[in-house]
């Protein structure tokens, strides 16, 4: 993941010490390499976890991780337990191994592949690879195990893998390099590793997977943006959550094209419905409509205000660079504050506040925590992470009374969505320690709720509070799938299923639960679908 700042002074002058070959790489086959993994990915074996390049995660921490990669994420990451066998990617030869030139730490391989005019670099192995200098390596060649950079199998295991020239001063995207099906990896990738940090002054530009820059090793940071959107994550909103809602039974949906390809990345639906994306450039931040359309929350050359958009009155709001969220009513504001960046193996300092519509604002909460969700106008989820694990805990807040009461901890919990009313959570636990547990869930948000295991894995959102609708993991048919928790009844929607080819995961359900935009792998634009009841 990382190339530490002793390994970037050395980098360029000791190159020469290692026996390469150089070379400029072949064009005769796009993807001349396969997937570091002999087993398909899945919640128990490894799934995606960061792309390489302009990700959310490298502008957050790209100036403490990244810095050799010009502040983009220089390879593309893993998930998968400790031990997981890693396999060479293509034929080659060993031309390092444990090297400082390349971090990654505790352990690291690189194989050259001087035939393809590339060289392949393994980072976070368990243990020192089984192999030695000029040891010649075969495709599907067992090269080490999946390993921990803050050397506990509880914090963040994952596999590390770069693709770079032969004298190792240029990284390549290798997305565009490794013969996998990216878009459907990525349904079920960590939201931040996924997620491309968006520059105002260029709102389009490496947006795609395949657009990504090549970096040169050392080179002067490409994402130092003065206004990136969204915020780095300790001061991002958290997602609004809608109130209570029923809707008609959906058995299909229409589809309409509404921008030309390959417009517009990362597309949201506003709390009061309207349809937002980044198609141009600007020179100041998205406002966020309350549900009602009556308030808006700006940000305006670093201050906060609460704008009645009737009366153009302008209230400040002291949220010390924090974007708040309006709750499912719009009648609150809720956001947190973290001194620094909110690093995974630790424990940030959160305050969490609450203001009304006056801009008056209390401090609801101190505490070593994570994220915060809106469940209902009255309850709050909190979501705190143990330090070096990926153990869980989700609690209630009381706003009332200010009590806290757990509601319970889980290992390895990712994507949790709040459904419109907040009666229900659902989440994906991968890697459990019995495999038979991994998958998704659903639990009530009420304690000594037991969590329901889901018959489905997929990409999934809720599109109104007791529906979840779906895109099955990594099928070859996709389709879009409607799940009732109630009655536990799984209904197909039918449609064009050639859209349902979704671009690095980027879909949502509009408020109301009878719209969703999405943007296709096909052409890159953006579709609405129109969900309906064909019955009739």
């Amino acid at each position: 993941m990382l190339m530490s700042h002793t390994a970037l002074r050395n980098v360029i002058g000791s190159l020469t010490l290692l026996p390469i070959l150089l070379g400029a790489p072949s064009q005769a086959d796009s993807k001349p390499f396969s997937l570091p993994f002999a087993v398909p990915p899945g919640v128990n074996t490894w799934l995606l976890e960061q792309h390489y390049g302009n990700t959310q995660e490298a502008f957050v921490y790209g100036k403490y991780w990244y810095a050799a990669g010009q502040g983009l994420h220089f390879g593309v990451d893993f998930e998968a337990p400790c031990g997981t066998p890693v396999i060479a990617i293509a034929d080659g030869v060993v031309r390092a191994l444990d090297s400082s030139l390349f971090g990654a730490e505790p352990h690291n391989l690189v194989i050259q592949h001087e035939d393809l005019g590339y060289a392949s670099v393994y980072g976070h192995l368990r243990a020192r690879s089984p192999l030695t200098l000029g040891q010649p390596v075969q495709r599907g060649d067992l090269v080490g195990e999946v390993g921990d950079p803050d050397g506990t199998c509880q914090s963040r295991p994952h596999l590390h893998l770069e693709i770079r020239s032969l004298d190792y001063r240029t990284a390549y995207n290798p997305a565009a390099l490794i013969d996998a099906d990216w878009h459907r990896l990525a349904q079920l990738g960590r939201p931040i590793g996924i997620t491309f940090a968006r520059d105002l002054n260029n709102p389009q530009r490496w947006q795609r997977l395949f657009d990504q820059p090549n970096i040169q090793i050392g080179g002067p940071a490409l994402n130092a943006y003065s206004r990136a959107y969204p915020p780095t994550a300790r001061l991002a909103p958290t997602p609004y959550t809608p109130p209570a809602l029923r809707t008609l039974p959906a058995t299909a949906f229409q589809a309409r094209r509404l921008t030309a390809p390959p417009c517009c990345s990362g597309a949201w639906w506003q709390p009061n419905g309207e349809l937002a994306y980044l198609a141009q450039p600007s020179d100041r931040f998205p406002m966020t409509p309350s549900p009602d359309g009556r308030y808006a929350f700006a940000i305006e050359h670093g201050r906060a205000f609460l704008i009645d958009r009737s009366s153009g009155l302008r209230t400040p709001l002291l949220t010390r660079g924090a974007w708040p969220t309006f709750s499912p009513s719009g009648a609150q504001l809720l956001w947190h504050v973290r001194p620094g960046d909110y690093f995974p193996a630790m424990q940030p300092l959160t305050e969490i506040w609450l203001a009304d519509l006056n801009g008056e604002a209390r401090l609801l909460r101190t505490w070593q925590g994570g994220e915060v969700y809106w469940l209902d106008e009255k309850r709050l989820l909190l979501v705190q992470v143990a330090p070096r694990t990926q153990r869980h805990t989700l609690s209630l807040l009381d706003l009332d009374s200010g009590r806290l009461a757990t509601l319970g901890s889980f290992d390895n919990l990712r994507r949790l969505s709040v459904a419109p009313g907040g009666q229900h959570i659902a989440f994906l636990l991968p890697f459990q320690a019995q495999p038979q547990h991994s998958g998704l869930y659903v639990l009530a948000t009420r304690q000594g709720a037991a969590p329901q295991k889901l018959p489905f894995i997929g990409s999934f959102r809720w599109q109104d509070s007791e529906n979840l609708l779906y895109i099955p993991f990594m099928s070859d048919a996709p389709a879009l799938h409607r799940y009732n928790i109630r009655t536990q009844r799984v209904r197909r929607l039918e449609g064009n299923a050639d859209l349902l080819l979704v671009e690095n995961d980027e879909w949502s359900v509009a408020p109301d639960g009878q719209r969703i935009v999405l943007r296709s792998a096909r052409d890159g634009a953006l579709w609405l679908l129109s969900l309906r009841d064909a019955t009739f």
